[in-house]
């Protein structure tokens, strides 16, 4: 975490950032590039300065890791001192330079990296280096004089939507824009040399905001620049702290004065919850593919089979053969197959069409596809994924012709959704080669897989299942065998809980708004017609129990029922008498859908034959106990062992369910914006009222839903003893009381 310093031979001085593997802006680094530049500007012999970074990359950034030492001391701390200032004093250095510094940009420079260039007087710049600010992508800013200097360099229209978006520009744009002066076209340092003898120092901090980009920004650019960053990313605060930023260069006070304003708003920034969350999914994302005590390595794969031609085995069918992996694909019947390899076609092709895919590219793909009817077929496959419908007895039943046509090594995988994976495995001579390995639908869309370890999954198949997720670039989480793992057992409460208030009172229209207004993508109607209301209605009936519940269905299903009856299962099932292309809770024609009129109707009907007097329910009421009795089960989940870490559970709802990234997850947000004292206090009086509704109407089904799990009430006693202060920063208090606790017997 250092900086190379070299001085050649025509009195250049070439210092190198050195932290692999993106060269990012440790302290120690910091202070290294700080130290190294003003030893070489003291030094009579070197004439001019090369910054460049090693490995072929310049620099990705801020050593984000760090952000705990400076926030460990609390936002009094900067009340004389913006957070950010030790930053500053770096680029002022490089800046202030009376010697000519070109900067030698050789591959990705992001954030901080690119504010490093930004400092240097000139940049030169590798034909394949992109330049980017991901920082808001963070909930932060560029805290490191970039707000300031990219402005005086490059166009509004250019510069905006790099702060804004966090999206990159390729070396060719960035020249073009004028965020750097060249482009290398042999040795980047060579020419980036030559750059530096022939020019006299120019710092961006002298240079005037140019007139044009001063124009734009007081002509409204920068309002509605501000109402397109809040409309695209809503309730997201950087954005508009950008903005802040950006008009303070285009004011009448001085590059330093600036640089004030962008330290004031990357104090505040850094201490928000909201960021706070960002950095924390930031971290989760690389703590999932961490298994402890997981020593095996992985079995070499280049042969998939999938059984099953269905959306889903299509979907995964796709994923594995653009990731370069031979498939067999089998159905029971001829017809299916080739709907499900039309399907499969039909979705490449298309892709030729939008120009997203070379034909050649396409054809080459389906012939990675062997569409089979024999089981045999599967003789030299690696890994198995099973998905047909879920009967247990059919699992059951494919998995023993599985076994009886693979070889010994072989994983055999279930996509099932919530069935007990380790009955299905029960019928292999060696069920230590099977785990589940639940896809989110459609799989080739979708980026989450739940791995799902069974008791006798062997630690190669753990290793291998958890590779294979990599390997198609998915967000693998390992998950314990439970009813409906994490996210189909966390989602029945939100569901079972919608329905209630539905009956009780609030409209479709309520439930839908407060659920999007929290962050999510669609409200918990919607959600139920785009996965189909008869998925569990027929789970229910092939049980023959039509009150059956599980951890992974619950009522009220008065009005399931009432819609599966009438075969209104959602999106997929056309209405030509109305018009529709699809009609369940919604009648839905193209893009546009509105509850369906015989819907409301039917509620009245149902309330009146269960007793129940509809109420105006509070927009809060109706958040706390969608979002409460979801958090509570994952409590649950957390506490008996079925998940790592809490921020493997955030990274299911982040990536399988649209959880809002601005809250971090269910849990980061239980904890940092609810508070857990609060919510066990609120979930300890919802359940009170469950229990009393329950208790007064015979026709309602119990739950339990809101009984406060076991590991909450530990935390928050944790934390009334103090064990807060104790605590590391960014360790949830939760994985800190588990982990105190260190029992045995984990289902993981």
């Amino acid at each position: 975490m250092t900086t190379q310093c070299a001085v050649r031979p025509d009195g250049v001085a070439v210092v190198t950032l050195d932290n692999a593997p993106v060269n990012s802006l440790a302290e120690s680094l910091l202070e290294s590039l700080k130290a190294n530049i003003a030893k070489v500007v003291a030094d009579p012999k070197v004439k001019a300065i090369v910054v460049t970074g090693a490995g072929g990359f310049f620099c990705g950034g801020a050593e984000i890791s760090e952000f705990a030492k400076l926030i460990g001391p609390g936002p009094g701390a900067y009340k004389e001192r913006h957070a950010s200032k030790g930053f500053h004093e770096v680029m002022d250095v490089i800046d202030g330079s009376p010697k000519t510094v070109v900067a030698a940009v050789n591959g990705l420079a992001l954030g901080g990296g690119l504010e490093v260039a930004l400092a240097c007087h000139y940049r030169v710049i590798s034909p394949k280096a992109s330049v980017g600010f991901p920082e808001v992508q963070l909930g932060l800013l560029p805290g490191g004089q970039g707000t300031q200097r990219i402005v005086r360099v490059a166009p509004l229209e250019v510069a905006l939507p790099m702060l804004l978006t966090g999206a990159p520009q390729k070396a060719e744009k960035a020249l073009k824009a004028g965020i750097v002066d060249a482009m290398a076209k042999g040795d980047i340092v060579e020419e980036a040399a030559q750059l530096a003898l022939s020019k006299p120092p120019a710092p961006i901090s002298k240079r005037p905001v140019p007139n044009a980009t001063r124009f734009k920004c007081y002509g409204g650019g920068l309002d509605g620049a501000e109402a397109q960053a809040v409309n695209r990313a809503k309730g997201m605060i950087a954005p508009s702290a950008i903005i802040s930023c950006v008009r303070a260069a285009c004011g009448s006070g001085s590059f330093q004065e600036g640089t004030e304003v962008e330290g004031r708003e990357f104090t505040k920034l850094l201490f928000s919850v909201q960021s706070g969350a960002l950095r924390h999914l930031f971290f989760s994302e690389k703590m999932i593919s961490k298994v402890p005590g997981l020593k095996a390595a992985p079995a070499p794969m280049k042969k998939v089979g999938i059984l099953g031609a269905g959306l889903m085995g299509g979907g995964i069918a796709i994923c594995c053969v653009q990731k370069g992996l031979q498939v067999v694909l089998k159905d029971a019947k001829q017809e299916w197959l080739d709907a499900g390899m039309k399907s499969i076609t039909g979705i490449w092709m298309g892709q030729v069409k939008r120009g997203r895919l070379p034909e050649a590219k396409a054809k080459s793909y389906i012939g990675m596809i062997k569409p089979t009817l024999a089981f045999e077929d599967f003789k030299d496959c690696d890994l198995i994924v099973e998905a047909v419908p879920e009967i247990m007895s059919l699992k059951k039943e494919v998995f023993l012709a599985l076994d009886q046509n693979t070889k010994p090594d072989t994983l055999i995988c279930t996509n099932t959704s919530g069935l007990n994976i380790d009955e299905i495995a029960s019928v292999l001579k060696d069920p230590s080669r099977c785990m589940g390995t639940h896809f989110f639908s459609p799989a080739n869309v979708m980026q989450l897989l739940e791995n799902v370890r069974t008791a006798k999954a062997s630690d190669k198949t753990i290793a291998t299942c958890m590779a294979f997720g990599k390997l198609l670039g998915k967000k693998a989480v390992l998950v314990g065998n439970c009813d409906g793992f994490v996210g189909n057992r966390m989602i029945a409460t939100y569901a079972s809980q919608a329905s209630t208030l539905l009956e009780e009172g609030a409209s479709v229209e309520q439930l839908e708004r407060v659920a999007e207004d929290f962050g999510m993508p669609m409200g918990p109607m919607s959600l139920g017609d785009l996965v189909g209301q008869e998925l569990f209605w027929k789970q229910r009936k092939a049980a023959g129990d039509m009150k059956k519940q599980t951890k992974t269905y619950m009522g009220p299903y008065d009005l399931t029922d009432w819609l599966c009856e009438r075969n209104r299962f959602g999106l997929k099932t056309p209405d030509k008498s109305i018009g529709a292309n699809g009609r369940g809770i919604f009648i839905h024609k193209g893009r546009d859908k509105k509850p369906d009129p015989e819907v409301v109707a039917q509620m009245d009907v149902i309330r009146k034959a269960k007793g129940i007097t509809a109420r105006a329910i509070p927009d809060e009421e109706v958040e706390e106990r969608l979002f409460f009795s979801m958090i509570n089960e994952g409590f649950r989940i957390l506490g008996e062992g079925f998940a790592q870490r809490s921020s493997d559970i955030d990274i299911v709802y982040l990536y399988g369910y649209g959880f809002p990234p601005a809250k971090g997850g269910p849990m980061f947000y239980a904890e940092n914006y609810v508070g857990l004292p609060k919510l066990l206090e609120r979930l300890k009086v919802h359940d009170a009222e469950t229990k009393k509704k329950i208790a007064a109407n015979k026709t309602l089904l119990p739950v339990d839903y809101f009984e406060p799990a076991p590991l909450l009430v530990e935390c928050v006693q944790a934390l009334n003893a103090g064990m807060k202060a104790k605590v590391p920063p960014g360790v949830p208090l939760m994985d800190a009381v588990l982990s105190a606790k260190k029992k045995g017997g984990s289902k993981l």
